[in-house]
């Protein structure tokens, strides 16, 4: 690899220090054909490594003509999974900073796609007397993130500093004055913040998932991590009575960046990737890949593309179950509705897309949306066939049909789609979440869906905050359910609030006891809590609790 070609790549220095040779190129927003920007080089490169740039949306056609590897590094694949797991079917491979994905983004065609996390800085560690600031947080925070909000409320009382919009120099700076970092994960993923605190010897406190992040930094000796408040505290109590101790892992975390988590390191990963790569696939499959990478973009808002476009490349693609479900999810955008029979009839006609989930529904939603119910009957009719049931439910009013397809798309993985903000007014459903979204729309008080939507959230890391309020509304409604308080009260802890979640545990407890159930929650609660560390902070008194006699008012709880 001689030559490497960077586009929107902070990395150059680190490769030229590799020995490559660099060119680096910036398109503006939008779509640029790779073939068009190579040809403006002297020559050829031996790869090209497109790096997500989080100010910068640009989307690479025709891949399949360029001379060399086409890699994808995605740095924010916890909320862009949704697109960028289309878009890496087009490429040679590509590299995620989130373990956890890895195995997903290479699913359905996908290529071999690497683990390359964030990295830090080479900076001079600052010296101890420099460390004023015991604990600080720099992160944006506001309303849409409830469970930061959160997180910052319960550190004030450990003397927390929260910084926001600062970046750069001043960043480093600042940390350099910090004694320890405690970080929140705004859903379950390594994010850069760890790698800017251990750069300035800045002792990382952080979340304990995704699943491999204790393998960046050495837990209670590079970093400490936590999995709920409670242990939070306990690492934040820790780290009051033995500031020493924390200074000596401050500076383990700085070597630890030094030794592995520079950008010369996450350079040669991707260099020895692109070693690897084949050449970017030609054909009609990358090219149903970036007509879907479009779709998703301009459905989400984030990169408007004509109209006319995305028809010309979805009418291009073969008709696979997710090309004919953006076919139709645009022709109802258009209030098309002689293309959207045209496109019911001919998934009825392919017993492969009568029969698969994504497809089915689409169909199914989308005559609901149009008003006509035979054609969503014979969608449903189709599938149910399809799969060979001999028996299936009735389905009558457009919450049937979204609770079942719900269950369908569940079925086949298409749970959740975080990052996409869906719009239950202006989009169709195309995850079970979202399905459950919409119907919760037609009917707030509906017990049943909020049940069903708290279980699928509960898979979703950084959903505290939903599940909480979900949860809140059916233990009100439940009140001699003590696994509903037991859930809720965890989720609480997941979410920052110590004395909420403990209230809750209690009253879980109580009920337990009153309906003669109290082993089952003391199993129940040792599983979840193995270090028995929240059952202490419950105290050998809480099984004396007991809740307010049937008919009377229960606890508040704000969610």
């Amino acid at each position: 690899m001689r030559t490497v070609c960077l586009i929107h790549s902070h990395l150059g220095p680190a490769f030229s220090r590799l020995g490559c040779r660099v060119v680096s190129l910036t398109p503006p927003d939008g779509v640029a054909s790779l073939p068009e920007l190579l040809a403006a080089l002297s020559e050829p490169p031996d790869c090209v490594i497109h790096q997500e740039n989080l100010g910068r949306l640009v989307v690479l056609a025709d891949c399949g003509d360029a001379p060399c590897p086409v890699l994808y590094w995605s740095l924010d694949t916890h909320l862009n999974h949704f697109w960028q797991r289309h878009y890496v079917r087009a490429l040679s491979a590509a590299a995620t900073t989130q373990p956890h994905l890895t195995t997903t983004l290479s699913q359905d065609g996908g290529p071999r796609c690497d683990w390359v996390p964030w990295h830090g800085q080479p900076r001079t560690l600052a010296p101890p007397a420099q460390r004023t600031v015991p604990l600080a947080f720099v992160g944006r925070v506001s309303a849409q993130r409830q469970r930061r909000q959160w997180f910052v409320e319960h550190l004030t009382r450990f003397g927390l500093l929260a910084r926001q919009d600062i970046s750069g120099a001043e960043l480093a700076a600042f940390y350099d004055t910090v004694r320890a970092a405690p970080n929140e994960c705004i859903a379950g993923e390594v994010n850069l913040r760890l790698f800017e605190a251990a750069s300035s010897g800045c002792l990382p406190v952080s979340e304990r998932t995704p699943a491999g992040v204790e393998t960046l930094f050495a837990p209670d000796r590079e970093a400490l991590y936590y999995d709920d408040v409670a242990e939070l505290d306990d690492r934040l109590r820790f780290l009051e009575a033995h500031p020493d101790l924390a200074a000596t892992m401050g500076r383990a975390a700085h070597a630890a960046v030094a030794a592995r988590h520079l950008p010369d390191h996450r350079a040669k990963a991707l260099l020895d990737l692109a070693r690897d790569a084949p050449p970017p696939p030609k054909g009609p499959a990358p090219d149903a890949a970036l007509a879907l990478t479009l779709y998703h973009l301009n459905r989400c808002g984030q990169l408007a593309t004509p109209r006319f476009e995305l028809w010309r490349r979805l009418a291009a693609a073969p008709g696979t179950p997710e090309i004919m479900a953006a076919r139709i999810q645009l022709a109802l955008a258009d209030n098309n509705r002689d293309m959207a029979q045209a496109l019911f009839a001919a998934c009825l006609s392919h017993p492969a897309l009568a029969g698969d989930a994504r497809s089915a529904a689409a169909c199914a939603l989308a005559a609901l949306r149009l008003g006509q119910g035979e054609a969503a009957k014979r969608a449903y009719v189709a599938f149910v066939a399809a799969a060979g049931r001999r028996e299936a439910p009735r389905l009558h009013a457009p919450r049937d049909y979204l609770l079942f397809f719900a269950n369908a798309l569940e079925a086949v993985g298409c749970t959740s789609a975080p990052g996409m903000l869906f719009d239950h007014a202006v989009h169709l459903p195309e995850t079970a979440v979202q399905c459950l979204v919409a119907a919760k729309a037609l009917d707030q008080g509906d017990l049943e869906i909020e049940r069903r939507l708290e279980t699928l959230l509960r898979r979703q890391p950084g959903s505290e905050a939903e599940r909480i309020g979900l949860l809140s509304n059916l233990s009100l409604h439940r009140p001699d359910d003590w696994t509903l308080c037991l859930e809720l009260g965890l989720a609480n802890l997941k979410g920052f609030r110590l004395e909420a979640g403990l209230e809750e545990l209690r009253l879980a407890a109580a009920t337990a006891a009153r309906t003669g159930q109290d082993a089952r929650f003391a199993r129940r609660l040792s599983l979840v809590d193995p270090s028995g560390r929240v059952r202490r902070l419950l105290g050998m008194g809480w099984e004396e609790k007991r809740p307010p006699a049937a008919g009377g008012d229960h606890p508040p709880r704000t969610p």
